[in-house]
C-alpha cells in the first residue's frame, strides 16, 4: 500500500524523497504500511503486543518506523550485528568488512567461541561479540559498542591480551600433542576492532577522524613486534564527518551506523550490492516475533550496560567522595596541629612575658 504521509510521522524534504525511493523498491523494503496496521497486527497475538509494550518508548518508536518500512534498522544492536556479520553463515560479509578495516585481503579460517574461561568480570565469562582465527593465524575480535564508556582503553587491553593467551595456550597444547616443541615465534598476531555508536570525550578531541589505529612501538626506534594492534572507530563522529560514500568502507560504516532512508539510499547508489543485505534485515518485518525478540534482547543488553555504566560512575564518585574525605581528614589534621603550635607559642610568649614582669 502507499504511504499515508497524514500519519503521526512527519518527513520532509531528503527524508520525504528518500521514502518514496524506498516504496519504489518493494523487493528490497517490501511495501510500506500504515502505523494502524502494524499495531493491529500486534494486537492480534497476545503474548506478542506484551512482549512489544514491555519496550522502551524510543524502541517501541524504532520498531513501528521499520515494520512500517519508513526507516531501517541500526545495525548496532547487538543481535542484528551478529546476525549481519555471523561468521558461521556469512563469512565473506566479515571477511571483506575486516579486509577494508585492516587494509589486506584476509580469508576467516575458524570461528572461535566468544566467551574466556581466564578473565572474569564481576564472577561472570568475558565474553566477545565475534572472534575469529585468520588463514594467517592472526585472531580477530570485533566488537560493536553503543555506549562508549562501558569500553575503554583498559578493557581493550584486557580483551587484547586475552587474544594472545588464549592463542598461547592454543599453540602450546597443539605442539605438545605433536611432540613439537613451543616457540613464541608460533603466536601470530591479534587484532581488536571496536564499533562505537556513541564515543566519549576522548574521541571527540579528534573532531576529524574515525579510524583510530594502534599498536605498540617504542621510542628509541627500537623494532619489535608486540603483536597487538587495534581500530577503534566512533561512528557519530564518522556520520559527523561523512560526505559522500568515496569507498567501501564508508559503505560499510554508513550500513552500520545508520537507519535513515536517505543513508540507506546512498548506500544502494553507490554499491547495488548492498540491496541484498537491506533485503535480509527488512525481511524481519514479516517475522514479528524474531523482530520483538531481538528488540527485547537489545533492551535487556542496554539496561545491562545501563547498570554497569551507573555502578561504574557511583564507584568513581565513591572514590572521588573518599579521596575528598581524606584531604579533608589530612587538612583537619594539619590544622589541629597548627592550632596545637599556636597555642605552645602563646604559653611561650606569656610565660616570657611573666617573668619579665617579675
Amino acid at each position: 500500500m502507499e504511504f499515508n504521509h497524514n500519519q503521526e510521522t512527519v518527513f520532509c524534504g531528503a527524508q520525504m524523497e528518500a521514502v518514496r525511493w524506498m516504496e519504489h523498491h518493494p523487493e528490497v523494503f517490501g511495501p510500506c504500511s500504515a502505523r494502524d496496521e502494524v499495531l493491529a497486527e500486534l494486537e492480534t497475538d497476545e503474548a506478542l503486543f506484551a512482549e512489544y509494550q514491555r519496550l522502551s518508548q524510543g524502541l517501541k518508536e524504532e520498531f513501528l518506523h521499520f515494520c512500517m518500512g519508513v526507516n531501517g534498522m541500526r545495525i548496532t544492536y547487538d543481535p542484528m550485528f551478529k546476525f549481519v556479520f555471523d561468521p558461521g553463515t556469512k563469512p565473506e560479509r566479515l571477511e571483506e568488512f575486516i579486509s577494508l578495516c585492516l587494509g589486506e585481503k584476509v580469508k576467516i579460517l575458524q570461528v572461535i567461541p566468544n566467551e574466556s574461561g581466564r578473565l572474569t568480570e564481576g564472577g561472570s565469562l568475558l565474553v566477545m561479540d565475534i572472534l575469529v582465527r585468520l588463514a594467517s593465524g592472526a585472531l580477530v575480535n570485533v566488537e560493536i559498542q553503543r555506549v562508549g564508556y562501558l569500553f575503554p582503553g583498559a578493557r581493550c587491553a584486557c580483551y587484547s591480551s586475552d587474544l594472545l593467551m588464549r592463542q598461547y595456550s592454543q599453540v602450546r597444547e597443539e605442539k605438545r600433542r605433536a611432540g613439537e616443541r613451543f616457540s613464541y615465534h608460533d603466536i601470530k598476531r591479534v587484532y581488536t576492532i571496536v564499533l562505537i555508536q556513541k564515543s566519549t570525550a576522548e574521541f571527540h578531541r579528534c573532531p576529524k577522524e574515525y579510524l583510530h589505529y594502534a599498536r605498540q612501538t617504542f621510542n628509541t626506534g627500537l623494532e619489535l613486534d608486540m603483536l597487538q594492534e587495534y581500530l577503534l572507530i566512533p561512528l557519530d563522529i564518522f556520520r559527523e564527518n561523512h560526505q559522500n560514500i568515496s569507498r567501501k568502507l564508508d559503505a560499510w560504516l554508513l550500513f552500520i551506523a545508520s537507519d535513515q532512508p536517505w543513508d540507506i539510499r546512498e548506500v544502494i547508489e553507490a554499491y547495488p550490492e548492498f540491496a541484498e543485505l537491506y533485503r535480509e534485515v527488512f525481511d524481519f518485518r514479516y517475522h514479528k516475533k524474531e523482530l520483538v525478540s531481538m528488540y527485547s534482547e537489545a533492551l535487556r543488553i542496554l539496561d545491562q550496560n545501563t547498570v554497569e555504566l551507573m555502578v561504574e560512575l557511583q564507584q568513581e564518585e565513591i572514590k572521588a567522595l573518599r579521596e575528598k574525605n581524606l584531604r579533608q581528614e589530612a587538612e583537619m589534621r594539619r590544622q589541629e596541629a597548627e592550632n596545637f603550635r599556636q597555642k605552645e607559642e602563646i604559653l611561650r610568649l606569656q610565660k616570657l612575658l611573666d617573668q619579665k614582669n617579675t
